[in-house]
């Protein structure tokens, strides 16, 4: 499987996430102003997920966004020594293939799931109910994306349980 065929199974998930989740949304009655606003942070952590991570409205070519995408997997790696060490012992060709099948979620992880996991149990201790209810929201939409990646990942064979106990 080629970095393009896994970039665009990447995309085509996160697609059909926003897409699904889309379909929740537009079936809720206006009258139901909680559960809309749930679906309505799920939709739009979805979305993040492909607009920030994978870059899915990326203008051009799908190379070029892979290569945008690249110069932060390098900053990202340069602080994380087992995922820098087996991508600089992989081929051209592999480290494009990494690239394509994580780039995504490690930016996503080091560039904000990390501070909400953190505001979230500052939330937690002082008891901000609102906080706490759209940052679990949020979270666990994200951590849905990531399931449905990993999901991916694992069946395809494609550097599958980098984040498991014993994996680097």
């Amino acid at each position: 499987m080629t970095y393009l065929e896994i970039d665009q199974a990447i995309v085509d998930i996160t697609r059909q996430m926003c897409a699904e989740c889309k379909v929740r949304l537009d079936a809720i009655p206006k009258e139901n102003g909680t559960e809309r606003k749930a679906v309505q942070l799920e939709y739009g952590m979805y979305t993040f997920c492909g607009n920030a991570g994978v870059l899915f409205n990326t203008v051009g070519k799908r190379e070029d966004g892979l290569r945008r995408r690249q110069t932060f997997l390098k900053r990202y790696l340069s602080r994380c020594p087992e995922l820098q060490g087996l991508y600089e012992s992989l081929g051209d060709d592999e480290k494009m293939r990494f690239l394509a099948a994580w780039q995504a979620e490690l930016f996503i992880r080091d560039q904000w799931l990390d501070a909400q996991t953190a505001d979230l149990a500052a939330a937690e201790t002082a008891g901000d109910a609102k906080s706490v209810f759209e940052l679990k929201i949020k979270i666990g939409a994200v951590r849905n994306m990531f399931a449905a990646w990993e999901a991916w990942r694992a069946e395809n064979g494609v550097y599958p349980h980098l984040f498991e106990e014993g994996s680097i």
